[in-house]
This record gives structure tokens, C-alpha cells and sequence, in this order.
């Protein structure tokens, strides 16, 4: 008997806010859960749950003239396929008629999603569907003739009307093609989804900032123009840019959600952060083909990653992979851009390929035994972090089979317009060698070996991101998997994977609070060296951190009586919260005021009443906020962090400090830290700071203006210290 998924709904509670409904789980979802061999029952709910969530804020089939956009957030290599695909089966359950699926910008992009809603959604059973694509001129006249044969069954009612699902291009001349194909039908009671995978990609306005539009936005603008009664939902692992770009912008995000990736997932977390000894190699830099010099041999790394590759095929003979259906092995070979590195890439990985299956065929060859005691050092590296039975000798035993069968092909348009596809069910082991073909979006099956021999480019974490094609759900063979980066991608992975967290849980908490993602206050802790995305597409103002370690103090902290007041309030709590020492240095004369000191008090204890101080001048709020960011990261990597907090100046010390302000305009306290002091051997404030982690001094002055006319009594003044190894840069939202 087939297991029936539970019916879930949202509930009457969850859809009072304004704008929402209750979608319904029919048939055809029904039918697509059930199709779904692979998922667990836990999965299933949790995709119910989240594909209804995402649809109850779409634009409800039984209203009119109601138009919004939505931005769903996954992971790379995650699964936003299945949520999308889910999305447009409930969606055909609720009343929606027409479904339009913008699927990337290459051809395999586009074929790769039109195949796979194909299978899944027929796979489900019932001739529900009527699926177009924009590919190879199919969708013409005669196409247009049978969707409005479809939306006439619609208007009749007919038991046997199909949803339309076009799948398009996302690229000028193809969305062009496309509105003026439909530009002569009436969609006006036709509630309509537009999905737009890779949503950060192609279709935002690179021209905005010339108070222009790029043609592919340009295009989006215009076949949505058709629509009076439709959602427009983005998806990404990557939403920086739609996040980014004006708040006014048609593609600015009116509601959003962030997908739970099932249990068999890898991604950053594991390669990254708690795995990267066991998952990462490093390509040396000189093993880098340089643009104008480029090498004349192999470098050996490639001959490495080859190695593990192979020896990955070698076992998967040996466990019958091939036999299994949907299995395969894969390396993924991703230089720069220029074909002219895919071509010598591809030519060194044939003829590596082919000299090994040589010598592995002829016993007596000169270089067969250095040949093997090579590939056995390599299965040794692999079987550290692979469970299996099998030896090296059964290993070498299938080499040779392992390097015939394999066929390498590049992925990139060097003779034809558009990018051949991959035969996944013919092969089982493939090496691909290509630039954007092998960029964001595209799946490569069974991937294990991944080797990248390029820069970071300009630095955008966004693209560095999608590059992550070794993500994905491959816990069953994850001790195969071997990712060989240069030491600058492996710092950027890294750097981004760590604060890829903070964002999405910013955004997750911030939504269940029952806020619009339009305010949700946009803020990117990320490494010096990147920035958040591409500079066309940034409208909102953002206010970027130092990214460099040394202090943080506010410019403008006696501003405002109420705020310092409330200030004070706060300096009191964090005293009483705490315990505190009398701290002086061995020499110090016995005339110097000690500070109170603590170094025992976990960060993420001390935290939450930092994040209570206030500041009335917006950069002083700015530069807080982006220290508060860095604070909540290094509690993220170190629950247990301590850190080092002076109680300096103020009234515990007895001595009643002042401060003048300049006569600048804005002005500023003069001589904040208190200097060295040669006769009590004092080393001076500044000198009062732990080289290993964050140090708080605190502060506590009569503030006196310039013309020593007014005086602002016990003003405190936060100031931060962050060593270099532990600050990064931050953007804020203004």
C-alpha cells in the first residue's frame, strides 16, 4: 500500500496577517510526495510544511489584480529543485493555471530543470501537465495555440483542463520571444506563477545606478506586465543581490523563506568548518596557469586529484554502483573562464588518463610498480575516511576498467552555440571539464573530486559561492570526496561558510517574528577580501566596517542626556552581573588608580548587555551594529570564548575624570584612553588589550564642551578592542 504523506495546512492563526491565505494539499501534490522514493516521512512533512508556507504568501488564486514577489532561500546543490517543483504541483492543487519557470542561462541549466519537471511531475501520475520550453524554437505559434486551448478548458471548467508550465530561458532574446508570443492572449483572470531559479542571477537591473535598465530585467518587466494576477518567486542559495537592490525595485522581495535541507546533505558546514582537514587540497599556487605564460605540462596536483578519482570509480566497480539506477561517479575540473584553459585541461586529463591505463595493462612496463605504490599511497589517504572492506589490492585490481570507462568531456560552446549534454544514464564515471557550464545551477551527479585551479576573481562571495558544485546530498559516499582549492578559494569558502549561518538565521528569526523581509535590516559579516555581490545591482546605501583589527569606540557618545542616561543604566547592570578584581601590573607605582578586571566572563554571556547600549549619531549606531554582527560570529565559532573586560575611569575609582571636547565640528572627546604614565610605571589605556581575544574597556567621564561652558556628567564610553585574527569586515544597511 502506497504510505500517505499527512495532510498539512496553515493553520487559520498563521494566515491572519494581511495578504496570506490557506492553501489546500490536493491531488497532484499528493501524487509528487508519493512518487518520492527517496525522501523520509520526516522529510515529507517538513517539505509540506515549507511548500504550503511559501505558497499561503503568493497571491491567492480567488483574488484579482494582485501582484507580489517572494525570495526562498536554500543551500547550493540543496534541493530548491524539489521545493519549486512541490510549489508548482500545490500550486495547480489551489487554482493556479499557469506556471512559468525562468531556468537559468545556458541550455543544460534550462534542459536539465524542463527534463527534470518532466519526470517528476509525470511520475506522479495523472496527465496533469502540459510542459513547453523556449529551447531549440519549440515554443511557437503552435504552442501558443495549445495553451490558449488550455485556459479555454479552464474557463469552461473542464475536469480535464491541464496546468500550462513554459519553460523559459532566463535570457533577452528568449523572454522577448516569449511575451510577444503571449502578448496576444488575455491572462487577466489566470492566477500565474513565475519562478525564477538562480534568482540573484542575470534578471537583477545592472543598470539602475544609470537610471537605466538592462535588457534581461528589462524583458522580465514586461512578460510579467501580462500577468495581472501573479507571484514572482525567486529562488537562491545566494540572495545578497535581490536583497540589495532598491526596495522599490519590481524584484525586491515582498515576503520570503529560508528551506531546511534534508538529512543527507553536505555543504559548507561539513567541508569547511568541521571537515576541512579531512575533505580539502590545496592547489599550490604555482600550479595556477598564469593568463599570458601558460605551462607546458601538468602540474602534479592534477595528477593527485586524478588519483583519488579514480581510485573512487575503482570502488564504486567493486560495490556495483553501475548497476544501481541514478548512480554515478563524477570530477568536476573547474579553471577560469577562458576556454582556451578547458581545452589544455582536457587534453592533459585524456592523455594522463591514457598513459596510466597503458602502463596499468603492460606488467613489465618500467613504470607500472611506481604507477601503483603512487595510486596505494592515495587509497591509504581515501580509506582513512571511507568504510569499506575492500583493500588496496582489490582496488588495483579494477584501475585499468576504472580509466576505461570514464569519459571526460568539456562543458563550455567551443564549436557549437550551445553547451552538449551530459548522458548521465548512459556513463557511469565522467570527468567534466568547463567554466560556466559548470557554474551555478548545474547538477553534477555523484560528484567526488573537485578541482579548481583559479583565483577569486573580483571577489563577489555570491559567485565564489555558486561555484560550491561539490555540495550536495552525498552523505552515503562523503569519505570520497576530495576538494582541491587554492589557498585563496579555501579562505574565501571558508570565510563565507561561517557567516552563512548568521544571515540566514538573522532572516529566519526576523520572519518568524512576523515581519516582511522589506524590514528586515540588510547586514553581511563577511572577509575583507569579498564583498557581498556584484557593485551594478548595490541601490541600498551600506556602511562597510574597517575589516581590520584595533579598537572600536564611539565618536559620539555623550550626544544625548535620555540615551546616556539609558547608557548608564546599562554600565550598572553589566557591574552587578559580573564579578570584578582590582588589576595591577607588577611595577605599577602604588599612586596609580587601579582598573576592576575580569578575563573569566564568557562573550556570550557579556553580549546581550553590550548589544543594549544605544547611540543617537547614526555612524556610532552603524559601527555598534557591525561590532555586534563580529560579536555574534566568534559566539558562533566558540561558545565558550572569554574575553577581557577594564573597568577604567569612573565612579568606583574615587577620582572624578573629565574630558574636553575638541572644538571640531562634529566634536569629539580629546584624549579618551588615559596615556602612559612614567611615574607610576602605568604603560598607558591602550596598552591594557589581550593579543588572543576581545577586550572591553569601559569608560566613565565628565564630559565638558569645548568653551568648558557645559559639563555632562558621568557619560560612559564603551571601547572595544578585536585582535586581528578575529575581526572581519562588515556591510550594513544605512
Amino acid at each position: 500500500m502506497t504510505e500517505q504523506p499527512h495532510r498539512i495546512t496553515v493553520s487559520p492563526a498563521a494566515s491572519a496577517t494581511s495578504g496570506k491565505w490557506s492553501p489546500i494539499q490536493g491531488s497532484a501534490f499528493t501524487d509528487l510526495l508519493n512518487s518520492n522514493t527517496k525522501l523520509s516521512q520526516i522529510e515529507k512533512e517538513r517539505l509540506v510544511q515549507e511548500t504550503v508556507s511559501i505558497l499561503s504568501e503568493c497571491a491567492s488564486p480567488d483574488s484579482s489584480d494582485q501582484i507580489n514577489t517572494g525570495l526562498v532561500i536554500g543551500y547550493v546543490q540543496s534541493g530548491k529543485t524539489l521545493s519549486f517543483t512541490s510549489l508548482t504541483a500545490l500550486a495547480r492543487d489551489n487554482g493556479y493555471r499557469l506556471i512559468i519557470l525562468l531556468a537559468g542561462t545556458t541550455n543544460n541549466l534550462v534542459e536539465q530543470s524542463y527534463d527534470r519537471l518532466k519526470t517528476d511531475l509525470h511520475s506522479a501520475g495523472a496527465r496533469e501537465w502540459n510542459v513547453f520550453t523556449t529551447q531549440q524554437k519549440a515554443f511557437q505559434e503552435s504552442e501558443v495555440g495549445r495553451v490558449k486551448k488550455e485556459l479555454g478548458a479552464w474557463r469552461r471548467n473542464s475536469p480535464r483542463a491541464r496546468t500550462i508550465i513554459i519553460v523559459s530561458m532566463k535570457q533577452h532574446q528568449h523572454l522577448e520571444n516569449l511575451a510577444r508570443l503571449l502578448g496576444e492572449s488575455d491572462f487577466s483572470d489566470i492566477p500565474t506563477l513565475i519562478i525564477d531559479d538562480e534568482g540573484d542571477q542575470a534578471g537583477m537591473n545592472t543598470r539602475a545606478k544609470q537610471e537605466d535598465e538592462s535588457k534581461t530585467y528589462q524583458r522580465i518587466r514586461e512578460l510579467r506586465q501580462l500577468f495581472p494576477h501573479h507571484s514572482y518567486i525567486l529562488y537562491t542559495a545566494t540572495p545578497q543581490a535581490p536583497l540589495l537592490i532598491s526596495r522599490i525595485d519590481s524584484l525586491s522581495p515582498d515576503f520570503g523563506r529560508v528551506l531546511t535541507p534534508g538529512d543527507h546533505y553536505v555543504g559548507g558546514q561539513e567541508f569547511f568548518v568541521e571537515g576541512q582537514s579531512h575533505f580539502i587540497e590545496l592547489i599550490p599556487s604555482a600550479d595556477v596557469p598564469e593568463k599570458d605564460d601558460p605551462p607546458t605540462q601538468p602540474p602534479e596536483s592534477l595528477k593527485d586529484a586524478l588519483r583519488d578519482f579514480f581510485i573512487g570509480v575503482a570502488i564504486g566497480f567493486l560495490e556495483e554502483e553501475p548497476l544501481r539506477k541514478g548512480r554515478n561517479r563524477s570530477m568536476m575540473i573547474h579553471p577560469a573562464i577562458a576556454k582556451e584553459g578547458h581545452l589544455m585541461f582536457a587534453r592533459w586529463t585524456r592523455q594522463i588518463k591514457d598513459h596510466w591505463a597503458e602502463i596499468l595493462q603492460d606488467l613489465m612496463h618500467p613504470e607500472h610498480e611506481n604507477l601503483l605504490s603512487q595510486f596505494e599511497a592515495s587509497a591509504e589517504g581515501l580509506l582513512k575516511t571511507y568504510q569499506t572492506d575492500l583493500r588496496f589490492t582489490d582496488i588495483a585490481s579494477v584501475l585499468f576498467e576504472a580509466m576505461e570507462e570514464t569519459i571526460v568531456q568539456e562543458l563550455n560552446t567551443r564549436e557549437k552555440s550551445r553547451i552538449a549534454p551530459v548522458d548521465w544514464e548512459g556513463e557511469y564515471s565522467w570527468i567534466l571539464v568547463g567554466g560556466i557550464g559548470l557554474d551555478r545551477g548545474f547538477t553534477i551527479e555523484g560528484l567526488t573530486v573537485s578541482y579548481m585551479p583559479r583565483s577569486t576573481g573580483v571577489g563577489n562571495a555570491d559567485n565564489i559561492q555558486q561555484r560550491a558544485r561539490f555540495f550536495g546530498y552525498k552523505k552515503d559516499y562523503l569519505g570520497l570526496c576530495r576538494i582541491y582549492l587554492t589557498e585563496e578559494n579555501i579562505d574565501a569558502f571558508s570565510g563565507y561558510v561561517r557567516h552563512e549561518e548568521i544571515i540566514r538565521g538573522s532572516i529566519r528569526n526576523h520572519l518568524l517574528s512576523g515581519q516582511t523581509l522589506k524590514e528586515w535590516r540588510r547586514s553581511y559579516p563577511l572577509d575583507a577580501s569579498l564583498k557581498p555581490t556584484r557593485s551594478s545591482v548595490i541601490l541600498l546605501e551600506m556602511y562597510q566596517s574597517k575589516g581590520k583589527g584595533g579598537w572600536v569606540v564611539p565618536n559620539h557618545p555623550f550626544d544625548d542626556s535620555e540615551v546616556v542616561s539609558d547608557n548608564r543604566d546599562t554600565v550598572d547592570d553589566v557591574l552587578e552581573a559580573f564579578d570584578f578584581a582590582p588589576y595591577a601590573e607588577e611595577g605599577w607605582n602604588e599612586e596609580q588608580v587601579v582598573p576592576f578586571f575580569s578575563n573569566t566572563i564568557r562573550l556570550a554571556d557579556l553580549v546581550p548587555f553590550i548589544g543594549q547600549f544605544r547611540y543617537k549619531w547614526p555612524d556610532d549606531t552603524l559601527e555598534h551594529g557591525a561590532l555586534m554582527l563580529g560579536l555574534e560570529r566568534m559566539i558562533a565559532d566558540d561558545p565558550e570564548m572569554r574575553c577581557s573586560f577594564y573597568a577604567l575611569s569612573g565612579p568606583w575609582s574615587g577620582v572624578n575624570s573629565k574630558r574636553t571636547l575638541s572644538d571640531k565640528s562634529p566634536p569629539k572627546i580629546k584624549n579618551l584612553f588615559q596615556g602612559s604614565n612614567a611615574r607610576t610605571n602605568y604603560p598607558g589605556a591602550r596598552a591594557l588589550v589581550s593579543s588572543e581575544t576581545v577586550t572591553f574597556q569601559l569608560h566613565r567621564y565628565d564630559i565638558q564642551s569645548a568653551d568648558k561652558k557645559r559639563t555632562l556628567k558621568d557619560v560612559p564610553v564603551l571601547a572595544v578592542h578585536i585582535p586581528d585574527p578575529l575581526m572581519e569586515r562588515v556591510w550594513i544597511e544605512r
